[in-house]
């Protein structure tokens, strides 16, 4: 059996990102994931390949015990099933989703619609679904006249409650003091450089360069507490920080 090489074989992902076209003949290389975004590389020969055949490529048996989804580059979500065909030719289609599931669920995000073939999804997956930074931003279950309800990274929201949900994106926006100045930030958690840049946007580690930096009014309590070179502290709103040059001569 000859050895296909990484020019042999047509990344269809790799050609999605680029903007360009995929190529006409096979082999193509494909990513199936599972519910928590895991993605393994596969290849399959077929440019027009049935939802059966993707299952038996990676393996998924018994396939009559399996839902697989196609994503689409805009994060679409769409169902294939074991007799459908896709066209890895064409324009958008990026990966694929499989769940060991025999029911789907339907929710929004930011007023979008996924079907997902797992019980359980993440804050983590959610945001990925939505397309966005991580870091920056937070997902809520949105509840029609009530608080709306944080959904954090490793929370598992359980799709099976009754009705369609609807999940809303938002960038993380929290308002703290540095050296008593009103600043918003945008993560829940900071590095001791990142607060430091808070106060000295040019600040970069250097020999010479140290800064003393304190915070109080934080999840630890009121009482003042020192941030150094390597830590991060986790952001509550109406924390106060005090970062002080004390660069060596």
């Amino acid at each position: 059996m000859t050895q296909l090489n990484d020019l042999d074989v047509e990344d269809v992902s790799a050609a999605v990102l680029a903007g360009r076209e995929v190529r006409e003949h096979g082999p193509y290389k494909i990513q199936v994931g599972n519910e928590g975004l895991e993605y393994q590389s596969l290849v399959i020969s077929d440019p027009v390949p049935t939802g059966q055949q993707i299952l038996e490529v990676a393996g998924l048996r018994p396939m009559d015990e399996h839902l697989l989804f196609q994503m689409y580059a805009n994060g679409h979500l769409e169902l294939l099933s074991p007799s459908e065909t896709t066209d890895l030719r064409q324009a958008g289609v990026e990966k694929f989703l499989a769940f060991k599931s025999d029911r789907s669920f339907r929710f929004f995000i930011d007023g979008r619609s996924h079907d997902w073939g797992g019980q359980r999804i993440s804050g983590r997956t959610l945001k990925q679904l939505a397309g966005v930074d991580a870091h920056k931003h937070e997902v809520y279950l949105v509840i029609p006249g009530k608080d709306d309800e944080l959904i954090e990274d490793h929370d598992l929201f359980d799709l099976t409650r009754p009705g369609v949900e609807h999940f809303a994106a938002v960038e993380i926006n929290i308002k703290v003091f540095v050296n008593t100045l009103p600043t918003y930030v945008h993560s829940r958690y900071l590095s001791y450089w990142e607060v430091v840049r808070l106060a000295y946007p040019d600040a970069v580690p250097a020999p010479n360069a140290q800064f003393t930096v304190t915070y109080a009014k934080g999840f630890e309590g009121n009482s003042l507490t020192n941030l150094v070179d390597g830590q991060i502290v986790r952001i509550k709103k109406g924390m106060h920080f005090n970062v002080t040059p004390t660069d060596k001569s």
